[in-house]
C-alpha cells in the first residue's frame, strides 16, 4: 500500500478509499492437476473436442469471495469481491497447418468493492482478486518457439506476475502477497505488471535442460501511464479502466529469472533467482518533492517437496525472499513469505490444505517521515494464513480461509486517528470453471 506513505499526514480529513490490486485468474496461472479436470459446461456436445483438436481453446472462470473482519482494522466490516475471466488460446499451427505460433486474448469482469486499504490498512491485500469495479482485458499476446522447442517468445500485452517471482506453492493461499510480492506490489508503478494490469511486453524463455530455464522480459514500466501517486484514483486503473491502453511513455522495467530443478533424496524441488530493474523515476519516501533515477530488486525463490506418504498425499514447501538497498526510494525494503501445503489430506487426492506467514518490512527513510509528521513511525507487517482447498466437484473450488494481521502497514492510524489493531479475517473463496 505504497499510498499509505503521502496520505497519512492528511487523516484528520481524507481517508483511504481503496487497497492495491492484484486479479490472478487462479484457474489460469495454477498449472497442477486440477487445471485439467472437466468444467461445469462439459464438451459443449462435442463441439469443445473438435474447437481444441482445430487449435481453439476457450477457458471461463469464475471467482467470489466473502470477507468478514470481525476483529482489529479501522472497524468491523462485511465484503464481497469478484472476478470473472474468459481466455481465447488460439493454436495457429493446428488452426493453419504451418507452424507459425499461438495467439492468446482475455478479458476480466471484476465487481465488489476492495476493502484492504480501508478497513484494514494493510501493506498486503487480503485477496489476490481485489481490483477496481471494471470489465477490462487482460492480456493480448502472440507467441512462438524457436530451436527445437528450446527458445519461447512472447510480444504484446503480458500480465508478468504469471511467469516471475512465483512460487507454485504459495500460489494454493489467497492472501494476495502469496501470489505477488509485497515489495514489487508496494515499489512499481500501478502495482507492477500484475493481473489486472498487464503491460507492453516482449518475454523471452530459454530451455537449456530438464535442470535449467532462463527468463528475461522487457516492458514498458508504467502500464496505466498515471503518476506514481494519485490520491483520488490510487491504483490508476480508471484512468484504463478498459485496460485497451498501450503506454510507452515512461520508463523500462526489465526482469531476468533463472530457475533449476532438481531432486534431494529423491523429492522434487525448484529454486530460483531472479531480478527486476526499473529505469524510471520514484519518489523520495522522506520528501515526496525529491524523485529519483531507477529502482531495483534481487529475489530468491525455493520450491520444495518435503516428504511423500503415498501416492496421494505429499508436503511441499516454500521460501521466497525480496531484497534492495535503494532505501530512499521504496516503501518495502524487504519482505519474506513461506509456508507449508499438505496435498491430499483425508485421504482426499484433490483438497489442500496450508499454512503460510510473512513479513514486509518498510524503509526506514518512511519512518522518519511519519516521526516529523508527527505520525507512528511505520515498521514491518506480518501476515499469517490457515487454508483449505475443496475440490468438491471437477469445476468447482470451495475454499474457507483464515488470516491474521499484526501490526497492519508497520503500525499506521487510521481516519479517526486512532492505531489500527491487530486483525483476524475470515473468508470463503469459490471458483468454478465453466
Amino acid at each position: 500500500m505504497k499510498f499509505t506513505r503521502y496520505i497519512l499526514p492528511a487523516l484528520c480529513f481524507l481517508t483511504f478509499s481503496e487497497a492495491h490490486a492484484q486479479v490472478f485468474p487462479r484457474s489460469i496461472i495454477k498449472n497442477d492437476e486440477n487445471s485439467n479436470l472437466p468444467p461445469l459446461s462439459g464438451n459443449w456436445g462435442g463441439f469443445r473436442d473438435w474447437l481444441q483438436e482445430n487449435g481453439i481453446d476457450i477457458r471461463i472462470s469464475d471467482a467470489n469471495e466473502l470477507w468478514s473482519n470481525p476483529v482489529g482494522g479501522g472497524n468491523p466490516s462485511n465484503n464481497y469481491i469478484g472476478s470473472t475471466t474468459v481466455e481465447l488460446e488460439t493454436n495457429l499451427e493446428k488452426l493453419s497447418g504451418l507452424d507459425i505460433g499461438i495467439f492468446d486474448i482475455s478479458a476480466m469482469e471484476i465487481r465488489g468493492r476492495p476493502f484492504s486499504n480501508a478497513p484494514l490498512y494493510v501493506f498486503n491485500q487480503t485477496s489476490n482478486i481485489e481490483a477496481d469495479d471494471n470489465g477490462r482485458l487482460y492480456e493480448l499476446w502472440y507467441g512462438k518457439d524457436f530451436f527445437h522447442k528450446h527458445l519461447n517468445i512472447r510480444i504484446g500485452k503480458l500480465d508478468l506476475g504469471k511467469e516471475f517471482m512465483v512460487s507454485d506453492v504459495a500460489l494454493n493461499f489467497l492472501n494476495a502477497s502469496f501470489a505477488w510480492p509485497m515489495m514489487p506490489d508496494n515499489d512499481l508503478y500501478d502495482q507492477g505488471p500484475v493481473s489486472p494490469v498487464t503491460t507492453p511486453a516482449i518475454r523471452l524463455r530459454y530451455i537449456l535442460g530438464p535442470k535449467w530455464n532462463f527468463l528475461l522480459a522487457v516492458a514498458n514500466d508504467n502500464p496505466l501511464g498515471g503518476p506514481f501517486i494519485n490520491l483520488t484514483d490510487p491504483w490508476n486503473q480508471n484512468n484504463d479502466p478498459g485496460g485497451t491502453r498501450f503506454n510507452f511513455d515512461t520508463g523500462a522495467l526489465f526482469f531476468f529469472e533463472t530457475h533449476y530443478r532438481t531432486a534431494i533424496f529423491g523429492r522434487q524441488g525448484t529454486y530460483k533467482l531472479g531480478a527486476y530493474f526499473d529505469t524510471g523515476r520514484f519518489p523520495d519516501q522522506f520528501d515526496s518533492t525529491k524523485t529519483h533515477k531507477t529502482n531495483w530488486s534481487i529475489y530468491a525463490i525455493i520450491d520444495q517437496t518435503l516428504h511423500k506418504f503415498n501416492d496421494v498425499a505429499k508436503v511441499d514447501a516454500f521460501l521466497r525472499g525480496n531484497w534492495t538497498s535503494d532505501i530512499d526510494r521504496n516503501q518495502i525494503v524487504y519482505a519474506i513469505d513461506g509456508g507449508l501445503i499438505l496435498k491430499g489430506p483425508f485421504k482426499r487426492k484433490m483438497d489442500v490444505l496450508g499454512l503460510g506467514a510473512g513479513i514486509g518490512m518498510a524503509s526506514p527513510y518512511l519512518a522518519r517521515a511519519d516521526r516529523k509528521a508527527g505520525l507512528p513511525p511505520q515498521r514491518g507487517e506480518y501476515h499469517m494464513e490457515l487454508t483449505y482447498q475443496l475440490q468438491l466437484k471437477s469445476y468447482f473450488t470451495l475454499q474457507p480461509d483464515v488470516q491474521g494481521i499484526i501490526s497492519p502497514s508497520g503500525g499506521v492510524l487510521d481516519g479517526k486517528h486512532q492505531k489500527v489493531q491487530n486483525e483476524a479475517i475470515f473468508g470463503l473463496h469459490s471458483n468454478i470453471t465453466f
